[in-house]
Protein backbone atom coordinates (compact mmCIF):
# COMPACT_ATOMS: atom_id res chain seq x y z
CA UNK A 1 0.00 0.00 0.00
CA UNK A 2 1.41 3.38 -0.97
CA UNK A 3 0.59 6.67 0.70
CA UNK A 4 -1.45 9.37 -0.99
CA UNK A 5 1.64 11.60 -1.10
CA UNK A 6 3.67 8.86 -2.80
CA UNK A 7 0.84 8.22 -5.29
CA UNK A 8 0.84 11.90 -6.31
CA UNK A 9 4.64 11.89 -6.58
CA UNK A 10 4.63 8.83 -8.82
CA UNK A 11 1.77 9.89 -11.08
CA UNK A 12 2.76 13.54 -11.28
CA UNK A 13 6.39 13.11 -12.30
CA UNK A 14 5.72 12.07 -15.88
CA UNK A 15 4.39 14.15 -18.76
CA UNK A 16 0.92 13.19 -17.50
CA UNK A 17 1.51 15.58 -14.60
CA UNK A 18 0.94 18.50 -16.97
CA UNK A 19 -2.52 17.21 -17.85
CA UNK A 20 -3.30 16.61 -14.18
CA UNK A 21 -2.34 20.19 -13.26
CA UNK A 22 -4.64 21.52 -15.99
CA UNK A 23 -7.53 19.32 -14.87
CA UNK A 24 -7.10 20.39 -11.24
CA UNK A 25 -6.93 24.05 -12.31
CA UNK A 26 -10.21 23.76 -14.20
CA UNK A 27 -11.83 22.31 -11.10
CA UNK A 28 -10.68 25.33 -9.07
CA UNK A 29 -8.19 23.34 -6.99
CA UNK A 30 -5.63 26.16 -7.14
CA UNK A 31 -6.94 29.38 -5.57
CA UNK A 32 -6.47 32.46 -7.72
CA UNK A 33 -5.86 34.74 -4.73
CA UNK A 34 -2.76 32.93 -3.48
CA UNK A 35 0.55 34.80 -3.73
CA UNK A 36 2.54 33.47 -6.66
CA UNK A 37 -0.51 31.80 -8.24
CA UNK A 38 -0.24 30.88 -11.90
CA UNK A 39 -1.31 33.32 -14.56
CA UNK A 40 -4.16 32.30 -16.85
CA UNK A 41 -2.90 30.19 -19.72
CA UNK A 42 -2.49 31.96 -23.04
CA UNK A 43 -1.70 28.84 -25.05
CA UNK A 44 -4.68 27.18 -26.70
CA UNK A 45 -2.93 24.14 -28.15
CA UNK A 46 0.04 21.94 -27.40
CA UNK A 47 1.81 19.71 -29.90
CA UNK A 48 3.72 17.02 -28.05
CA UNK A 49 6.36 15.52 -30.34
CA UNK A 50 7.16 12.04 -29.09
CA UNK A 51 9.85 10.90 -31.47
CA UNK A 52 10.72 7.39 -30.38
CA UNK A 53 13.46 6.23 -32.71
CA UNK A 54 14.03 9.76 -34.00
CA UNK A 55 17.43 11.48 -34.13
CA UNK A 56 19.20 11.90 -30.82
CA UNK A 57 18.61 15.04 -28.75
CA UNK A 58 22.37 15.60 -29.06
CA UNK A 59 21.90 16.07 -32.82
CA UNK A 60 18.70 18.15 -32.72
CA UNK A 61 17.88 20.55 -29.85
CA UNK A 62 20.35 19.74 -27.05
CA UNK A 63 23.97 20.59 -27.90
CA UNK A 64 26.66 19.02 -25.73
CA UNK A 65 29.85 21.11 -26.00
CA UNK A 66 31.76 18.62 -23.84
CA UNK A 67 31.32 16.00 -26.56
CA UNK A 68 33.34 18.24 -28.87
CA UNK A 69 36.13 18.40 -26.26
CA UNK A 70 36.10 14.63 -25.72
CA UNK A 71 35.37 13.58 -29.32
CA UNK A 72 36.76 10.13 -30.19
CA UNK A 73 38.04 9.51 -26.65
CA UNK A 74 37.05 6.32 -24.80
CA UNK A 75 34.00 6.50 -22.57
CA UNK A 76 35.01 6.35 -18.89
CA UNK A 77 31.64 6.60 -17.12
CA UNK A 78 30.04 4.38 -14.50
CA UNK A 79 27.87 2.43 -16.97
CA UNK A 80 30.18 0.34 -19.19
CA UNK A 81 27.34 -1.48 -20.96
CA UNK A 82 25.08 0.26 -23.47
CA UNK A 83 21.88 -0.87 -25.19
CA UNK A 84 21.51 -4.53 -26.15
CA UNK A 85 24.44 -5.46 -23.90
CA UNK A 86 27.04 -3.82 -26.13
CA UNK A 87 30.08 -2.19 -24.54
CA UNK A 88 30.14 1.58 -24.78
CA UNK A 89 32.75 2.78 -27.28
CA UNK A 90 34.30 6.16 -27.95
CA UNK A 91 32.48 9.45 -27.50
CA UNK A 92 31.32 11.31 -30.60
CA UNK A 93 30.41 14.94 -31.13
CA UNK A 94 27.36 15.77 -33.17
CA UNK A 95 28.17 15.97 -36.88
CA UNK A 96 25.53 18.71 -37.20
CA UNK A 97 26.47 22.30 -36.27
CA UNK A 98 24.25 24.20 -33.83
CA UNK A 99 23.30 27.87 -34.03
CA UNK A 100 21.25 30.12 -31.78
CA UNK A 101 17.91 31.20 -33.24
CA UNK A 102 15.24 33.78 -32.44
CA UNK A 103 15.22 36.33 -29.63
CA UNK A 104 15.35 33.46 -27.15
CA UNK A 105 18.67 32.24 -28.55
CA UNK A 106 17.43 28.66 -28.71
CA UNK A 107 20.14 26.28 -29.91
CA UNK A 108 18.89 24.29 -32.92
CA UNK A 109 20.99 22.09 -35.15
CA UNK A 110 21.33 22.45 -38.90
CA UNK A 111 18.96 19.47 -39.26
CA UNK A 112 15.99 21.80 -38.73
CA UNK A 113 16.50 24.98 -40.79
CA UNK A 114 12.75 25.58 -41.26
CA UNK A 115 11.84 24.81 -37.65
CA UNK A 116 14.58 27.19 -36.51
CA UNK A 117 12.59 30.12 -37.97
CA UNK A 118 9.98 29.46 -35.26
CA UNK A 119 12.43 29.21 -32.35
CA UNK A 120 10.56 31.73 -30.20
CA UNK A 121 7.35 29.69 -30.51
CA UNK A 122 8.97 26.47 -29.26
CA UNK A 123 9.26 25.07 -25.76
CA UNK A 124 12.23 22.72 -25.51
CA UNK A 125 12.54 20.81 -22.25
CA UNK A 126 16.09 19.71 -21.52
CA UNK A 127 15.70 18.69 -17.89
CA UNK A 128 14.19 15.22 -18.27
CA UNK A 129 16.10 12.27 -16.90
CA UNK A 130 15.24 8.65 -16.16
CA UNK A 131 16.18 6.00 -13.64
CA UNK A 132 17.32 3.64 -16.38
CA UNK A 133 19.69 3.60 -19.34
CA UNK A 134 17.30 1.47 -21.40
CA UNK A 135 15.40 3.39 -24.07
CA UNK A 136 12.05 1.55 -23.78
CA UNK A 137 11.69 1.90 -20.01
CA UNK A 138 12.92 5.52 -20.25
CA UNK A 139 10.07 6.25 -22.70
CA UNK A 140 7.60 4.65 -20.32
CA UNK A 141 8.92 6.73 -17.41
CA UNK A 142 8.70 9.95 -19.45
CA UNK A 143 5.01 9.32 -20.15
CA UNK A 144 3.93 7.84 -16.81
CA UNK A 145 6.48 8.78 -14.16
CA UNK A 146 7.50 5.14 -13.63
CA UNK A 147 9.72 2.65 -15.46
CA UNK A 148 7.17 -0.10 -14.88
CA UNK A 149 4.42 -0.89 -17.35
CA UNK A 150 0.83 -0.40 -16.17
CA UNK A 151 0.75 3.18 -14.88
CA UNK A 152 -1.64 5.77 -16.39
CA UNK A 153 -0.11 7.92 -19.11
CA UNK A 154 -0.94 11.28 -20.66
CA UNK A 155 -3.55 9.75 -22.99
CA UNK A 156 -5.30 8.08 -20.06
CA UNK A 157 -5.47 11.34 -18.10
CA UNK A 158 -6.78 13.24 -21.10
CA UNK A 159 -9.41 10.57 -21.79
CA UNK A 160 -10.48 10.65 -18.15
CA UNK A 161 -10.50 14.44 -17.86
CA UNK A 162 -11.97 15.37 -21.22
CA UNK A 163 -14.12 12.33 -21.92
CA UNK A 164 -13.69 9.88 -24.76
Amino acid sequence: MISRRDWFRRTGTGFAGLALIDLLSRDGYFADDQPGAHFPARAKHCVFLFMNGAPSQVDTFDPKPALTRYHNQPYRGNTPIGSNGRPVGNLMQSPFPFRRHGQSGLDISSLFPHTARHADDLCVIRSLHTDTAAHASGCIQMNTGSVQIGKPCLGAWLGYGLGS
